[in-house]
């Protein structure tokens, strides 16, 4: 990390500036349930962007049927894992790669087509071990209904199934998807692989896989079994927000099924192109490194996957959908709002993507995207809120349903990546410490703790004038060393990584860390390589670490924005804008 170079004479009037600044935005800025009066409501227009659910099927199918593909899959047990489209720029995409899993022979096939369907697949082979598909665990499901042992315990509703953590485990070379499964009334648990290849079921050791846990003691919500999406699914839209005609809020929302990043683990609710009254803010907003260790080790550690969308709940009255599709992506009228097992402490729900909402949140209307999202038993609620006065409020919560694992301590760590255009792509980028009173220059690529007095802020401006937007840290967003004083250093790996941007519009590199699935352990500071950050395009990381005493504890959390002691997020504040 190099932040000592000479500081130019543009950069200390640019310091000035932003002193000024930022004590105006900080002094002036609401409190939360303020006493203002309400705004008029939002104008939400959103349309699909980019293939639809009929494009996707259609390419399904054509590439199941491609020569080539028939020719390496022919006579195996196989399916369609996981669906990506291949990014080209600002166009939509036009072409894709479908992930075949063949259980014959163990290995995943790789098929990259067109939409438009003008030339055969291209075809490869590789030994990736997939993530879980919604399809495989309904089939895992249904292994167990036939089993001597469960299949009429099951039926009889004497045991409950339930999602497990790993999902999926290379036992003997052969990789199982994992179930758990539950006898209430005699206070027996155990996680069992399923043999998608021939239907068998296999006991594991000590009654769980490596790294995991069943024993009778459960905490969380109960399961309502309703299962998640698998990735790959449509699911892009254009959002247009207005007030009195005038545009507020314009970005391109991707669905966490089909957001960017590695295909095994995704990126959640991802967000595009925003721009706050005309002016760009961001070119990439998305979450794509999420993982979990527990104290000493009891389970895991685990980095989890943010494509599967479980249910949550909308009102079943005053909602439309984009392009007349039925799922996915629901704009919700004014006055009604989402429930998730946030709010509920229910598993249930009716809709699985992302909705679209506005509150009023006493100082003004906000616009607020909301997803829920399945690993395993965790419960992930990611939700992105934009106020009127161009505050963005990322924010990341958690829960899980009932298992053995999360009775224990452990601590979530969540890593954003905002790939700032601050009215262009070219940026300057600054660290302000003690508050307010100091702005440094940052002119080449840094890893920087937050700080545990006064968080440290980081300051992204557009190069060519004042406009700029601070990260301010949330109060519950933690710090590698956490403050109960159990040691997570080498694990959360950091707080702040300011890079450059890497790769081209139409293939962005860096959007995950170098590691996935490789480790659990974020590698993001591999990147850091002393490059000059001084106006180019910026990239900043930014981590939050949550840690869990157990699940029994678990209290609501919402009260007009997702916040409390169980959902952690910084403030994205404009200045001078």
């Amino acid at each position: 990390m190099n932040t000592s170079q000479p500081t130019t004479l543009a950069s200390v009037l640019l310091c000035a500036a932003l002193i000024f600044t930022v004590g105006d935005a900080l002094a002036a800025k609401p409190r939360k349930g303020g006493g203002a009066k309400s705004e008029e409501p939002l104008s939400i227009k959103a349309s699909i962007w980019g293939p639809t659910p009929a494009d996707v099927d259609r390419a399904k199918a054509r590439v199941t049927n491609d020569a080539g593909v028939r020719g390496i899959l022919s006579g195996t047990k196989n399916r369609i894992i996981a669906f990506e489209y291949v990014e080209n720029g600002s166009l939509p995409p036009k072409r894709f790669r479908a992930y075949f899993y063949d259980y014959t022979n163990g290995r995943t096939v790789i098929a990259e087509a067109d939409f438009a369907g003008r030339s055969r697949a291209v075809v490869s082979t590789s030994d990736m071990v997939p993530g879980i598909a919604e399809e495989e665990l309904i089939e895992a499901r249904s292994v167990i209904s036939k089993n001597p042992v469960f299949g009429s315990r099951l039926k009889a509703g004497l045991i409950e199934v339930y999602e497990a953590m790993p999902p999926v485990t290379v036992h003997d070379g052969e990789r199982l998807v994992n179930i758990g499964i539950s006898d209430p009334e005699m206070g027996e648990n155990r996680i069992v692989g399923i043999s998608l290849r021939d239907g068998s079921v296999i006991e594991y050791a000590d009654g769980a896989p490596p790294t995991s846990r069943a024993v009778p003691e459960s905490c969380g919500i109960p399961s309502a079994g309703q299962g998640s999406t698998s990735s790959g699914l449509a699911g892009q839209y254009l959002l247009t927000v207005t007030r009195d005609s005038q545009p507020l809020w314009e970005m391109l929302v991707v669905r966490p099924s089909s957001s960017s990043g590695y295909v095994l683990e995704r990126s959640g609710l991802e967000i595009r192109n925003v721009k706050y009254k005309g002016k760009s803010v961001l070119k990439r907003a998305h979450a794509p490194v999420l993982n979990v260790r527990y104290k000493n080790d009891v389970c895991g550690p685990y980095r989890d996957w943010q494509y599967s969308e479980g249910f949550f709940r909308i009102p079943t009255s005053g909602v439309t959908y984009p392009n007349g599709t039925t799922g996915g992506f629901a704009v919700i009228e004014n006055g009604g709002v989402p429930s998730t097992v946030v709010e509920s402490r229910d598993d249930l729900g009716n809709f699985q993507g992302v909705a679209v909402y506005q509150q009023d949140v006493g100082y003004g209307t906000e616009l607020v995207l909301v997803t829920e999202m399945n690993a395993g038993w965790y419960r992930y609620i990611m939700e992105w809120r934009f106020a009127p006065d161009g505050t963005i409020r990322p924010r990341y919560g958690f829960g899980s349903i009932a298992n053995s694992c999360v009775c224990s301590s452990r601590t979530h760590h969540v890593y954003w990546r905002f790939d700032f255009d601050i009215v262009q792509p070219e940026n300057n980028v600054f660290r302000a410490e003690q508050g307010r009173k100091s702005f440094i220059p940052i002119l080449a690529e840094s890893a920087l703790l937050r700080g545990t007095r006064v968080p440290r802020r980081v300051i992204v401006q557009n190069s060519a004038g004042e406009e700029a937007y601070m990260i301010i840290p949330g109060p519950g967003d933690g710090m590698p060393g956490n403050r109960t004083g159990t040691l997570f250093d080498s694990f959360a790996a950091g707080d702040y990584w300011i890079l450059r941007f890497a790769g081209t519009s139409s293939a962005p590199a860096e959007i995950d860390d170098p590691n996935p699935f490789g480790s659990q352990v974020a590698a993001i500071g591999n990147w850091v390589s002393g490059q000059s950050v001084s106006n180019t395009d910026i990239v900043v990381w930014y981590a939050a670490h949550q840690t869990r005493v157990d699940d029994a504890s678990l209290t609501q959390w919402r009260e007009n924005i997702l916040d409390g002691r169980h959902v952690v997020g910084p403030e994205l504040v404009p200045l001078r804008w």
